[in-house]
């Protein structure tokens, strides 16, 4: 019999007593880092939009101001999804290390930088990769749509599209979401290994997997109502379950984690 999310939640909560301090330091941490990033970025887009209306403007509404807005807004994304990449591991190793009595702190945030960063980063990019190209038949709609008008027949077939789409990128995440597990576990795995393992793991676990999700709605939306503060105790509850559920599954499915490394295709990353 599977465990259920009221004993992985418990077990989140024993594992999690007494040690909430260090948790919350480490979302503080993580915080801080994300608002020092977008600071960085809002300041730039002041810069060069004061720029657009003063120097680049000239009559056209696309100015070299403008060009440069765009080219900003696309590098800021790729350097906060490569932070990401990087930290959120880190995070996980963290919590990995408090479900399974191993010693942890605040130095477990840097695992990712320490060990490989370039597989983390090549994992992360390859989901967003898997997740752009599952959006291309909805803007291919859209922008047909956007040429007839948004005729009838168009709008169906968008929002149809789009309907695909959320689902589509629903289970990729979820086929997808013990992948860094993995890889933080075993280093020496390749980027499409950890996916595939990944992917095995959630046969059978995609309804548990989603259900837990959902089983927090109730607390995120009221550290919503506390205007974000209960974020910094519901943060390592979530976390600490999310790792029992991987512990769990894991568990399950020895046969399926393999000891040695399969994929070649990401050697060139190890270092």
């Amino acid at each position: 019999m599977k465990t259920t999310s009221k004993e992985l939640k418990l077990r989140a909560r024993k594992r999690l007593k007494g040690k909430y301090g260090i948790c919350v330091g480490a979302g503080l941490i993580a915080g801080a880092l994300m608002s020092v990033v977008f600071m960085i970025f809002l300041m730039v887009s002041v810069v060069l939009g004061v720029a657009n209306e003063t120097l680049f403007y000239g009559g056209s509404e696309f100015g070299v101001g403008f060009v440069l807005m765009q080219a900003a807004i696309i590098i800021f994304t790729v350097v906060i999804s490569a932070v990401m990449a990087l930290f959120l591991p880190g995070m996980m190793k963290m919590y990995y290390n408090i479900s399974t009595d191993q010693k942890y702190g605040l130095y477990d945030l840097l695992f990712a930088l320490k060990n490989k960063p370039l597989k983390f980063l090549g994992l992360y990019f390859m989901i967003v990769l898997i997740s752009i190209v599952l959006s291309i038949p909805y803007f291919i709609v859209l922008i047909v749509s956007i040429i007839t008008d948004f005729i009838p027949i168009m709008i169906v077939l968008l929002v149809l599209m789009y309907l695909l789409l959320l689902v589509g990128s629903l289970m990729c995440s979820i086929y997808f979401s013990q992948s860094f597990f993995i890889l933080m576990e075993s280093t020496d795995k390749g980027v499409l290994q950890s996916m595939r393992e990944s992917v095995e793991l959630m046969k059978g676990n995609k309804g548990r997997f989603f259900y837990i999700t959902l089983s927090f709605t109730g607390m995120i939306l009221l550290g919503y109502g506390s205007f974000g503060i209960g974020f910094l105790w519901i943060f390592p509850y979530i976390h600490c379950t999310f790792t029992e559920f991987y512990l769990d599954i894991k568990a399950e499915n020895t046969n399926i984690i393999l000891a040695s490394p399969m994929d070649s295709s990401y050697e060139s990353m190890q270092i």
